[in-house]
């Protein structure tokens, strides 16, 4: 597939630059926040390299995420994603988990 190309002959981007104007970042790059996975450190790498660096809070304790968002923002002003699971838990069912 060849790339779309300016009057110069410079190479285009994706023509549709909403989701980059939306998020204020660069590429359309986001780090997927995988919990104990996606760290401030590979969060702020992805930043840095003009993507949405995320860090994935589910699960942590209020400490750690406090944490984890201060040295992110101790790294880079750019825009960050904080995930969070915000829906409830289906209830236990020893049937169903015993099968």
């Amino acid at each position: 597939m060849e790339a779309n190309h300016d009057d110069s002959g410079k190479a285009m981007t994706w023509p549709d630059q909403r989701l980059l104007e939306l998020l204020r970042i660069e590429h359309s790059i986001i780090l997927a926040p995988m919990g104990g996975f996606a760290t401030a450190e590979l969060a702020t790498s992805v930043c840095a390299a003009g993507g949405l660096g995320s860090i994935g809070c589910a699960g942590l304790s209020t400490e750690v995420v406090r944490d984890a968002i201060a040295q992110l923002r101790a790294r880079t002003a750019r825009p960050i994603n904080v995930n969070f699971f915000c829906h409830a838990p289906a209830p236990a069912d020893p049937g169903r988990e015993d099968a």
